[in-house]
């Protein structure tokens, strides 16, 4: 018995030298995720990923079985949030926000990372751009907006959410479309965007739901026009641009990335617990009241689709020679 208890002791102590597992009887190594995992949103709080992700959060723990915590890294285009993402440890504890303006800001100028750096896990909402102007401006539809843009080339304030970001490459789209030159005034997020476009700060802003709902419904904005092929079925009342007379449609797609390298089945594991969040019924409601359009799209799907957009977007900085990452 006692040789058997020396035996014992020893193979505990060669596999805490090398590095192994050691449990209690009975005791098991904890199922992933066994501590809150971290997300990284690269623009600020009140933007349209913000608000999605916000909202998220209160019905996702129940599926992911842990907290989440959202950092916030606005500024730069995304890519210091993007840079410093780069450096965390793909343990399956860090995930990114990935949307439009995530590949957008690569084809404008040189950046750390590319849409190759980041593995895509999940497409959680998609909305179409829309053009808001405040309550009191003298604009009342997309053509006067136009016809003012037209009289005075350049002068036209136009906010987006950050110089080479999704709003802001679907404005200069937009311009394209129209025949006509914004004075294209970036900020640090679509919150910020709309601030400034309540404040009166910029004649117009181009953001997209759910960013700027709140402010129509008090009557702070004014929406102009919506880049839809049709108007929306949450917000009936905000005609199209096409509508108008201008043949113009397009928007961002808002997702969450993981690190390359981490755990194909902890990426599966975040992948289905927001994917059940988005066919809960208590979570539909709070979508719908923020303003969210659901659009899911899973996983290689997903890749496959970002890997379109990005093509789509270098074709639009190339065409229209913005940015300083190419040679004109």
């Amino acid at each position: 018995m006692k040789r058997k208890v020396i035996s014992s002791a020893a193979i505990l102590l060669i596999l805490a030298l090398i590095g192994g597992p050691v449990f209690a009887e009975g005791q098991a190594e904890k199922e992933y995720p066994a501590r809150d995992i971290e997300l990284m949103v690269p623009w600020g709080v009140g933007g349209a990923t913000d608000i999605m992700f916000r909202t998220f959060m209160s019905v996702l723990p129940k599926y992911l079985g842990a907290p989440v915590i959202i950092v916030n890294r606005p500024g730069g285009g995304a890519v210091p949030g993007y840079a410093e993402a780069m450096q965390k440890k793909a343990d399956g504890y860090y995930f990114v926000a990935w949307a439009t303006a995530s590949i957008t800001k690569t084809h404008m100028s040189k950046t750390p990372y590319s849409t190759d750096t980041f593995e895509p896990v999940i497409n959680l909402a998609s909305s179409p751009v829309w053009i808001l102007v405040p309550g009191d401006s003298p604009y009342k539809d997309l053509n006067d907006l136009l016809a003012d843009a037209k009289r005075r080339p350049g002068q036209v304030t136009l906010g987006n959410a950050g110089a080479g970001g999704g709003t802001h490459m679907i404005a200069l789209a937009f311009e394209k479309a129209a025949g006509v030159k914004f004075n294209h005034v970036p900020h640090a997020g679509g919150g910020p965007t709309v601030v400034a476009g309540v404040g009166g700060h910029v004649d117009a802003i181009s953001v997209g739901p759910p960013e700027g709902v709140a402010q129509l419904e008090s009557g702070q904005l004014r929406c102009l026009a919506i880049f839809a092929e049709e108007r929306l079925e949450d917000f009936p009342d905000y005609p199209t641009a096409v509508e108008q007379g201008l043949d113009f449609t397009l928007g961002q797609w808002r997702g969450v990335a993981a690190l390359k390298g981490t755990d194909p089945a902890h990426i599966r594991h975040v992948h289905d617990a927001f994917k059940k969040t988005m066919e809960d019924p208590d979570f539909l409601v709070l979508a719908k009241n923020a303003g969210l359009l659901l659009d899911y799209i899973g996983l290689d799907d997903f890749k496959k689709y970002i890997e379109e957009q990005d093509k789509l977007y270098e074709d639009i900085v190339r065409s229209n020679k913005l940015g300083d990452r190419y040679e004109y």
